[in-house]
C-alpha cells in the first residue's frame, strides 16, 4: 500500500512537471505570435508550479516575455508591468543559476546582449524625465551586465555609460557614486575637461574641498584653454577670497571668447566685490551690449547707480541749512529719476522680478510728490507686489 502511495505521488509530480512545461511552451508560442498579454499570463502561472522540478527554461521564457513587454510599442502591453526589464533581468539570472548542464549560457547571453541597449534607453528616458535615481540604476545595470562572466571573452569598457552614470549620480545627489564614476571616466580619458569640472563640483558638494581644488588644477593643466575649466577656476577664486586670481582667469577666458557676455558680467561682479564701481559699470555695460536679454548685468548696474544716489541722499540729509537742503534735494530727486530706467529695463528682461519691483516701489515713493506719474507708478507696483504675497 505504501508502495502504491509512492507511485501515485510520483505520477502527480510528473504530471505537475508536464503541466508546468505546457504552460512554458504556451507562453513561448504566445510570445512568438506577439500576444504578450497571453504570454505573461501563461508564464506567470506556469512558473509557480515548481514543487517537483526547477525548470531553467521557464525563467528564460519569462525573461523574454518581460523583455518583450518593455520593447513593445503598444501602450496596452506597456501597461502590463511597471518595471519589466528588472523582472526579465532577474529571470535570466535565475535561469543561469538553475542551469546545471550549461544549456542556458548561449540563449541567456543573447538576451543579455539585447538588454544592454534596452537598459541604456531606459536610463536615457528616466534621465530626461528627471528621474535621476532611476537613470542611475539603469546605467548601473548596463555596467553590471557588461561585467558578467558571459562576456569575459570580449570585455567591454563602456566609457559613455560610466560617464553618464556619474552625471545621473550627481543629479541624484549620490555624490560618492558620482565621484566613483567620474574618476573612472578620467582613468579612461573620457569626457576631457568636463569630467574634471564635474568631479570637482561633486567633491566639493561631498565636503572634499582640498581634493576638489586639486582636480580643478589638474584639469586646467591638461586643458588650459577649455571654458569649463576656466569657469570652475573663476568661480572657485571669486567666491574663495582670492579675487585677483579670479580676475586673471577671467581675462584669459575673455581672451579666448571675447563675445561671451557672461564673462564680462562675471568680471563686473568681481569689480563690484572689490569696490571698483566704475570698472564694474564698464563690464556690465559691455555684457549688456553683447547680450541685451541678460538680466544680471542690468540689475547689478541699476544697483550701483542706485547706491550712488542713496549715498548722496544721506549726505544731503546732513545739511542743516534749509535753503541749501532744498536746493540739494532737488538734485537728488533728479538723480533718482535717472536711475529709474535702469531698473525698468531690468523688468523688461525679467518681468515681475520681486527685488527690482521693491526697489522701484521705494524710488517711486520718494518721487511721489515731484510728479503725479510717480504716485501712479507707486500704486501700480504696490498692487503688483501685494498680489505676490
Amino acid at each position: 500500500m505504501k508502495k502504491l502511495s509512492f507511485i501515485l505521488v510520483l505520477i502527480m509530480c510528473v504530471s505537475s512537471v508536464f503541466a508546468q512545461k505546457s504552460k512554458v511552451t504556451g507562453a513561448q508560442n504566445y510570445l512568438t505570435s506577439g500576444k504578450l498579454d497571453k504570454a505573461k499570463e501563461a508564464i506567470d502561472e506556469g512558473i509557480q508550479h515548481e514543487k517537483c522540478l526547477n525548470y531553467p527554461k521557464a525563467y528564460l521564457v519569462k525573461g523574454k516575455v518581460y523583455q518583450g513587454i518593455f520593447g513593445s510599442p503598444l501602450p496596452a502591453y506597456k501597461k502590463l508591468e511597471k518595471n519589466p526589464l528588472d523582472i526579465a533581468y532577474a529571470a535570466y539570472l535565475k535561469a543561469l543559476e538553475l542551469d546545471e548542464k550549461g544549456k542556458m549560457l548561449k540563449p541567456v547571453k543573447a538576451q543579455m546582449t539585447n538588454m544592454i541597449p534596452d537598459y541604456t534607453n531606459e536610463a536615457v528616458t528616466r534621465y530626461n524625465e528627471k528621474d535621476y535615481d532611476g537613470a542611475l540604476a539603469a546605467f548601473e545595470k548596463v555596467l553590471e551586465i557588461e561585467s558578467m562572466d558571459l562576456f569575459k571573452d570580449n570585455p567591454v569598457v563602456d566609457t559613455v555609460v560610466i560617464y553618464n552614470a556619474g552625471m545621473a549620480a550627481q543629479k541624484a545627489e549620490k555624490f560618492e557614486k558620482a565621484i566613483k564614476y567620474y574618476k573612472q571616466s578620467i582613468d579612461y580619458n573620457y569626457g576631457r575637461a568636463k569630467t574634471y569640472a564635474y568631479l570637482s563640483k561633486v567633491l566639493k558638494a561631498n565636503g572634499d574641498e582640498k581634493e576638489a581644488v586639486d582636480y580643478i588644477h589638474k584639469g586646467f593643466e591638461l586643458y588650459p584653454n577649455d571654458p569649463d575649466m576656466l569657469v570652475e577656476l573663476i568661480n572657485y577664486y571669486m567666491f574663495g577670497g582670492e579675487p585677483q586670481k579670479a580676475a586673471d582667469y577671467l581675462d584669459k577666458a575673455i581672451a579666448l571668447d571675447p563675445k561671451n557676455a557672461t564673462y564680462y558680467s562675471a568680471k563686473g561682479q568681481l569689480y563690484d566685490k572689490m569696490g571698483e564701481a566704475d570698472n564694474a559699470v564698464a563690464m556690465y555695460k559691455k555684457s549688456i551690449e553683447l547680450d541685451p536679454k541678460a538680466f544680471i548685468p542690468r540689475y547689478n548696474l541699476a544697483i550701483i547707480e542706485s547706491n550712488k544716489v542713496s549715498k548722496h541722499h544721506k549726505e544731503v540729509n546732513e545739511i542743516m541749512d534749509a535753503k541749501k537742503y532744498n536746493e540739494a534735494i532737488k538734485v537728488v530727486y533728479a538723480e533718482y529719476e535717472k536711475v529709474i530706467p535702469y531698473f525698468e529695463s531690468a523688468l523688461v528682461v525679467k518681468p515681475g522680478e520681486k527685488n527690482t519691483l521693491l526697489i522701484l516701489k521705494e524710488i517711486y515713493f520718494k518721487l511721489r510728490n515731484q510728479k503725479e506719474t510717480y504716485l501712479e507708478k507707486y500704486n501700480k507696483v504696490k498692487t503688483q507686489l501685494d498680489g505676490m504675497q
